[in-house]
């Protein structure tokens, strides 16, 4: 393993090295185009682009390169509006802020499905940069915020010059002392001049409108750097509440809310003054002021009725899949409202929806709205239930609208822990598949069902009991057991045929022409047919007890003999074998083939093994007898006779004698032991 690792640091070495320093334009713009190219599941995707930072092994770091850089590729990604729909990234970076995120963790899933919580994006482009003496290592991943998968990874070398250069000369030799003047590293002052306005012979340059907002930001983001009494609170919300929250000169006001969230500082006057803005926002949708707003007002875990009110207000301007969002702050990240509140407000929303007052340009269809908020409350299962129960039968459903109410009722039952509710649950998506027929509804119902089934890995499996107990599954057979059989035979693939097949075998679902009837099956056996006999095996193999009425049938296959295929015919022997025990036969005749093939050391000596220690007891005299009849020689039938006794246990204990007597006569190590520990078992 070593020397493994070794070689393949020295080939991700030797790739790292032969790497070309190319232009920088050639790096970005391949590094867009990639992100273009990358197959997604929604078309337009929603993107956020996260600023680019330095890594540890950075010589030089800059703030100034990882913004130019991080612009550069939004600026090449914002001509592909058909397949991307970029996130704003002032609001991003208002995320980014008070989630107090480290940019280079966000290369890692684990963030980006975070931020999947938090903002509604699709996927998370995140990347860092390495700059060494001569060029700019750049890494990249395009990560989706749902799953956590990496769907696009990216690394490329940039070649420094002289206008990059710049970048990193002004972040490492300067220092900004409060934001506001900058001075060289010697900490020597320096004469700084900057001119924005046209020179008109006048030695007073005119401030501009821009200026003087940025020197507003700067007084008020400095007050925020001391809110230690109610009085400079107070002085501060009645200086900031004269400047309108508009994203020209009030920018400011996303750090007051942020501050004073992050503080929990709470201000009815700024309160009111927010929420007279929210009410002025005509399109929340494309204005990053309305997601902050919803934000700061749950911040406090509660919403009143006057942000309630001013909220649905705004909710009922939006008119795109941004939606959920709105509803999760207000409903998920908001949750001391009681239950009896969120109720009545989830009846006024979807009341405005049925009266075609949700959404601008045009209202949302009700079922949209419908999805929108089953979408967002899928952390309160209590909530989503009720809307599912009350709300999912208001509006006709397409192909498209049945394959999303079967998603949210396979969350609604993977996500209740009550087992009542999930029993029914289990009613709703039954009298769901029993009343829609859709492309897709085959799949989706054994798509299903397979959350039920048990993996080789007990401490899972206990899990799988817990979360997916198999009464439910049975209620669903014994519902739905008409869709299970004719579905079973559509799906085109072979594997996943006979996976159903199986399925509908081990829950008694009939499926014509495919499962045949015990007396079917008994025919078949009589026949010469092979392949239809080694099809009809097994699925008897998945059926228990049942085929215990064709049990003569099952036996009289030992006596078969063919000229034309005798692996096949051995191979429904040794089938035959393991129904056999299944059934627990008690035929003598059975038993005797079973102890003979014994010496064969092929799959029918395996099945063998296992069908007489299932048979137990009955098979008892028998195993005694043969055991009797060893000599010396026999050393490895005694051992594989006294192994299957001692499995048996204590309904063996008449063999006691017979493994005694092998005790005196073998001396090979193995079968001693065996006979030690039968003898022990059966006592």
């Amino acid at each position: 393993m070593k020397h493994l690792f070794t070689l393949a640091l020295l080939i991700s070495t030797s790739l790292s090295l032969a790497q070309k320093a190319r232009k920088y334009t050639d790096v970005t713009d391949e590094l867009a185009k990639k992100v273009v190219a990358t197959p997604v599941s929604t078309v337009p995707f929603r993107l956020a682009v996260v600023p680019f930072a330095a890594t540890k092994f950075s010589v030089e770091t800059s703030t100034q390169f990882g913004d130019y850089l991080t612009e550069t590729i939004i600026g090449a990604l914002a001509g592909h509006p058909a397949k991307i729909k970029l996130f704003e990234r002032t609001r991003l970076d208002a995320v980014l802020k008070e989630q107090e995120f480290i940019l280079t963790d966000l290369m890692k899933p684990a963030a980006a499905l975070k931020i999947g919580q938090l903002v509604p994006i699709d996927a998370l482009l995140s990347g860092t940069y390495t700059k060494l003496k001569s060029y700019i290592d750049v890494s990249a991943r395009l990560i989706d915020v749902a799953s956590g998968e990496i769907l696009m990874s990216y690394n490329g070398r940039i070649k420094m010059n002289k206008n990059l250069a710049t970048l990193f000369k002004n972040s490492t030799n300067l220092v900004v002392i409060n934001n506001t003047q900058p001075l060289p590293a010697n900490g020597n002052p320096v004469n700084v001049t900057v001119n924005n306005t046209i020179n008109t012979g006048n030695n007073e340059s005119k401030k501009t409108k821009e200026d003087i907002c940025k020197e507003r930001s700067v007084e008020f983001i400095a007050r925020l750097s001391d809110l230690s009494s109610t009085d400079k609170i107070n002085k501060l919300v009645n200086d900031a509440i004269k400047i309108p929250f508009d994203n020209v000169c009030g920018k400011f006001h996303y750090e007051i809310m942020y501050n004073f969230a992050k503080y929990k500082i709470q201000d009815n006057n700024y309160q009111r003054f927010i929420l007279q803005t929210l009410d002025t926002i005509t399109n929340p949708t494309s204005d990053n002021r309305s997601f902050e707003i919803f934000q700061f007002l749950a911040a406090d875990k509660v919403i009143d009725e006057a942000e309630w009110l001013a909220g649905l207000h705004a909710m009922s301007r939006v008119g795109n899949y941004t939606l959920s969002s709105y509803l999760r702050i207000f409903f998920i990240k908001a949750p001391l409202n009681d239950e009896a509140t969120s109720l009545k407000r989830i009846d006024t929303f979807l009341r405005l929806a049925q009266e075609s007052k949700i959404g601008l340009p045009r209202p949302l269809p009700i079922e949209t709205v419908f999805f929108e908020m089953m979408e967002s409350l899928r952390d309160n299962t209590r909530l989503s239930r009720y809307i599912f129960k009350n709300y999912s039968k208001q509006f006709r459903l397409d192909e498209e609208s049945k394959s999303k109410v079967f998603h949210e009722l396979d969350y609604l039952y993977q996500y209740e822990v009550d087992p009542t509710k999930k029993t029914e649950t289990v009613s709703w998506i039954s009298e769901f598949f029993n009343d829609n027929e859709y492309p897709k509804a085959h799949d989706h119902l054994y798509e299903f069902a397979r959350h039920f089934e048990l993996t080789d890995y007990e401490d899972r499996n206990e899990k799988i009991r817990k979360e997916f107990p198999e009464e439910d599954l049975k209620i669903l057979v014994s519902r739905c057991q008409s869709k299970f059989s004719s579905y079973a035979t559509l799906t085109p693939y072979p594997s996943q045929k006979e996976d159903r097949i199986n399925f509908c075998v081990r829950y008694n679902v009939p499926i014509t022409g495919v499962i045949p009837s015990m007396q079917e099956a008994g025919a078949l056996l009589r026949g010469t047919n092979l392949d239809e006999q080694l099809r009809v095996v097994n699925l008897l193999t998945l059926m228990n007890n049942k085929p215990k009425i064709i049990e003569n049938d099952l036996i009289n296959l030992f006596d078969k003999r063919t000229l034309e295929d005798r692996g096949k015919l051995n191979e429904i022997q040794t089938i035959a074998i393991e129904i056999l025990g299944n059934i627990k036969t008690q035929n003598p005749k059975a038993i005797n083939h079973m102890i003979n093939v014994l010496p064969n050391y092929g799959n029918d000596t395996k099945a063998a093994e296992g069908s007489l220690v299932k048979i137990g007891k009955a098979a008892v005299p028998a195993l005694i007898t043969r055991l009797d009849k060893t000599t010396d020689q026999d050393g490895g039938l005694q051992y594989q006779l006294i192994t299957i006794l001692g499995k048996i246990g204590k309904d063996a204990n008449a063999a006691e004698r017979s493994i005694n007597r092998i005790l005196k006569i073998n001396r090979n190590k193995d079968v001693v032991y065996a006979a030690e520990a039968a003898l022990q078992s059966i006592n």
